[in-house]
C-alpha cells in the first residue's frame, strides 16, 4: 500500500485538487463507497463500471460542477483522483449522461437502500446523546421545457406557472445531515409526504424514539389538524409544528387581550391557549409587521411545558431555518436546479447521489476539519474555493507526495487542517 503525505515543501510534477482526493481518501477510510460496488444497473461494461460512474458524478458534486458538461473541464485534469477510483482518468459527460438516463424506480430504491446503510453506520446523530431535531420541509425545482418527464404545474415562489418537481425532505440541522428524502411532480403538496417522512424518522431512529429523544420541526404545509392526529399517534415522537390556517388563528387572537400575550421579542408575543386533554399545547403567535400590521399563527406541539416554555417553542421553532438554508446551498452550491436529464429516475438517481455526498462532506467535516480553524467553515467556501487549491503531485517508488502551497490564507488553513496529526498520511491504493 503507498501513502500520500501532505506536506508544503516545494515539489511540482502533477495538479490535483487536493480537497477531491482528501474527500476520496476519506470515504474509502470509512467504506463509504463499498454499498456501492453493489448497484446493478443495465449498462455493457466497456472502459469504466457502474459504480465508476457513479463515483464520476459524487465528484463532480464535491467539485461544484455546475452540470454534466463542467465534468470534462473539471474533472479531467484530475488523474490522481481517478486512480483513487482504480481509473486511468474519469469518464466524460457522454458517459454520465447514459447512466442518468437508464435509471429506473429499481436504482432509485436501490440508491435509497445504500443511503439507509450508510446514515445508519456513520451518522453522526445516531451517535449523540442529545434530543435529535428533524426538520421537514418541500423545496421546488423548475423544469425548464416541457420534455422533462413527469413535471407538472405546482406551487414555486415566484415563478408562477412553472412546471417542475417537489423535493420532501427530513434534514438532521444540527449535524446537517440528510435523513430521508423523495421526489415528485410539482402538484404535489407537501402533506402527502407526510406519512413517508415520519415513516423513515421512526425506521432510522427507532431507538431515539424510543427514549424521547427526537424532536420534529414543520411549517404550516403540514400543519392542519388531520397531520397534527397523525403525529400525536407516533409513539414517543415529540414536535413543533405551525399551524395551517393563519385566519383562524387571527379569530382566536380577537378574544385575546394584549395584557395577556408575553413577549417573545421585539416584534413576536406570544399566548398559550389552554391544554386539550391529549397533551396537544397551542401557542397563538402575534407578529408586527415592518409597515405596524399585526399578524396571527399558531404553534402546536406536544412538547411538555416544564421542558418548553411558549416563549422558548416560538424561537425554537424558527431554529428551522437550517432546513431552508440546505435546500438553498443544495440548488446554489451543488447546483440541482441545474437539471442533470429529462429523465425522472435519472433527476431523482442524481439528487440521491448529491445528498449521500453532502452527508459524505458534512463527515468528513467532522471527523476530519473539528477542532481546525476551518470546522466552521461553510459548504460554499470549502466547494467553491476549497476545490480549486491545487496540490502538486510527486509519485515515488515510496508513495505519492501531495504538496500545497500556502499561497493564499484559505490554502494555509487547508494544509494546517489536512496536516493533523491524525491526517498526515493519505492511504492510495495502486
Amino acid at each position: 500500500m503507498n501513502r500520500i503525505t501532505i506536506s508544503n515543501s516545494d515539489c511540482k510534477v502533477e495538479t490535483t485538487s487536493t480537497w477531491l482526493v482528501s474527500l476520496i481518501q476519506f470515504a474509502k477510510d470509512i467504506d463509504f463507497f463499498k454499498p456501492f460496488q453493489a448497484f446493478k444497473l443495465k449498462m455493457k461494461k466497456k472502459e469504466y463500471s457502474v459504480f465508476q460512474k457513479l463515483a464520476t458524478i459524487m465528484a463532480s458534486v464535491i467539485m461544484g460542477c455546475e452540470s454534466t458538461k463542467d465534468i470534462n473541464p473539471v474533472l479531467g485534469p484530475e488523474s490522481l483522483a481517478a486512480n483513487m477510483l482504480d481509473m486511468d482518468h474519469f469518464p466524460d459527460q457522454s458517459q454520465i449522461n447514459l447512466v442518468l438516463n437508464r435509471m429506473d424506480q429499481t436504482s432509485v430504491e436501490q440508491l435509497q437502500d445504500i443511503h439507509h446503510k450508510l446514515f445508519l453506520e456513520h451518522s453522526h446523530s445516531l451517535s449523540s446523546n442529545t434530543d435529535i431535531v428533524v426538520d421537514i420541509d418541500q423545496s421546488g425545482l423548475i423544469a425548464s421545457t416541457k420534455t422533462y418527464e413527469f413535471a407538472e404545474k405546482g406551487y414555486f415562489p415566484h415563478k408562477r406557472g412553472k412546471t417542475g418537481y417537489q423535493i420532501s425532505a427530513a434534514f438532521v440541522g444540527e449535524h446537517s445531515e440528510v435523513l430521508d428524502f423523495y421526489l415528485d411532480p410539482g402538484n404535489v403538496h407537501c402533506q402527502n409526504r407526510l406519512d413517508s417522512l415520519v415513516s423513515s424518522i421512526s425506521h432510522k431512529l427507532s431507538e431515539e424514539l424510543k427514549d424521547q429523544r427526537v424532536i420534529l420541526r414543520a411549517d404550516s404545509g403540514y400543519g392542519a389538524f388531520e397531520n397534527i392526529n397523525k403525529l400525536m399517534s407516533v409513539k414517543g415522537l415529540r414536535f413543533i409544528v405551525k399551524g395551517y390556517s393563519s385566519r383562524k388563528a387571527k379569530t382566536i387572537a380577537n378574544e385575546v387581550s394584549f395584557e395577556s400575550y408575553e413577549k417573545a421579542d421585539n416584534a413576536a408575543w406570544v399566548y398559550e391557549l389552554p391544554t386539550t386533554e391529549n397533551g396537544l399545547r397551542t401557542i397563538l403567535v402575534q407578529i408586527l409587521g415592518s409597515k405596524g400590521e399585526l399578524t396571527y399563527t399558531m404553534l402546536h406541539t406536544n412538547i411538555l411545558k416544564e421542558s418548553m416554555s411558549a416563549v422558548e417553542a416560538f424561537h425554537f421553532y424558527n431554529g428551522r431555518q437550517t432546513i431552508e438554508a440546505f435546500f438553498k446551498t443544495s440548488k446554489n452550491v451543488y447546483a440541482i436546479k441545474s437539471l442533470r436529464t429529462s429523465s425522472f429516475y435519472g433527476i431523482y438517481g442524481f439528487l440521491w447521489l448529491v445528498f449521500m455526498t453532502h452527508n459524505l462532506i458534512s463527515w468528513f467535516r467532522l471527523f476530519k476539519l473539528q477542532g481546525t480553524k476551518l470546522q466552521n467553515v461553510g459548504v460554499k467556501t470549502l466547494v467553491q474555493k476549497c476545490s480549486r487549491i491545487k496540490g502538486f503531485v510527486e509519485r515515488t517508488s515510496k508513495g505519492i507526495q501531495v504538496t500545497v502551497e500556502p499561497l493564499s490564507n484559505l490554502a494555509k488553513l487547508l494544509i494546517e487542517a489536512l496536516s493533523e496529526p491524525e491526517y498526515v498520511q493519505l492511504s492510495f491504493l495502486t
